[in-house]
């Protein structure tokens, strides 16, 4: 999943490339909090119910590695951070 303009989609054609099952863009043009990402996240993992979501640290935008630890309150998840 990628949260972003259309350029994005490249990102996401590498991912596919490299063995990945499916690529969802959400297309934005606007600059994005980490609160606005995890809850844009926690609607794409209702819809599609994985069983484990894994998440970088850090955007290429930024270091706050918030994202995660937000949608695991949002979902009411377990997570494990620098792992």
């Amino acid at each position: 999943v990628s949260i972003g303009p259309q350029q994005a989609q490249e990102t996401l054609r590498t991912a596919l490339a490299m063995a990945a099952d499916r690529a969802i863009l959400v297309k934005t043009d606007e600059q994005t909090e980490p609160l606005g990402v995890a809850k844009v996240l926690k609607g794409v993992v209702e819809a599609v119910k994985p069983g484990l979501v894994i998440l970088g640290k850090q955007a290429i935008d930024d270091d706050s590695n918030q994202t995660g630890q937000m949608l695991a309150a949002l979902l009411g998840w377990a997570q494990g951070t620098f792992a």
